[in-house]
């Protein structure tokens, strides 16, 4: 797919930084809507879901804007990546930003060029997914269900609350089967990129939570110290 037909919307309370960003962005090709608040932009999504969510999260007055917006997003029944850009780099903010459905949670000031990367690398994840044979994606797990062009899994028949980076490290275990072991280069690679290695430990535990949500005794995905992590029907 061409960058023109992504489009990604941009939640910035500040002017200046609100520019250089959708400049930064429409010059790589990429359709660009820009807010300067947290209503202005639930009410655009209301009739048109982008692509890509990159927003603040000291939006204005509102301390927590961008978590609120993030929490908003959960409502769709579609998983919207979001990249948080922030100056709050304390433990308990990037653990919720992720907690919340964050790919990523970058600090300010920010690289565009890294944040260019990222934005590549996350949407190719999407647009490739929908060209991979579905037989490949089918779940060697028993009661665990994936539907790859939706970014969406079931377990026991109930869905996951999963972003669609979490889906695509699910998704390895999902097609490797019980007993084998998926390294952490697999998990960082399986997202193109897009989840750094010292942020998949994180990804883990959210993927953990989401079936505790479902079966609270949930205890299959266990981890391999030093290599990475597998799923095993026993306790640890």
């Amino acid at each position: 797919m061409q960058n023109t037909e992504y489009r990604i919307a941009i939640i910035e309370d500040d002017p200046i930084q609100l520019k250089t960003l959708v400049t930064a962005l429409q010059q790589q090709g990429f359709n660009v809507d820009a807010f300067a608040d947290r209503p202005s932009a639930e009410k655009s999504f209301a009739e048109k879901l982008p692509n890509l969510v990159i927003s603040d999260i000291i939006l204005g007055a509102e301390m927590d804007g961008g978590f609120d917006l993030a929490k908003h997003l959960l409502s769709y029944n579609q998983p919207i990546p979001i990249i948080f850009l922030s100056e709050r780099q304390s433990e308990f903010d990037i653990y919720t930003g992720h907690a919340l459905g964050a790919i990523d949670y970058l600090p300010k000031p920010i690289s565009l060029n890294v944040l260019i990367v990222k934005v590549k690398n996350l949407l190719r994840i999407t647009s490739s997914n929908a060209c991979v044979d579905q037989d490949d994606e089918k779940s060697k797990i028993h009661d665990l269900e994936l539907v790859g062009n939706q970014f969406k899994a079931y377990w026991h028949g109930k869905a996951l609350d999963l972003t669609a980076t979490e889906f695509e490290m699910l998704k390895q275990f999902a097609t490797a089967g019980e007993g084998n072991v998926i390294t952490y280069d697999t998990l960082q690679k399986s997202t193109q990129g897009v989840v750094e290695r010292n942020t998949i430990n994180t990804h883990i535990c959210r993927i953990r939570n989401a079936f505790k949500k479902i079966t609270p005794e949930f205890n299959f995905i266990h981890n391999e110290y030093g290599r990475g992590y597998s799923w095993q029907n026993k306790e640890e």
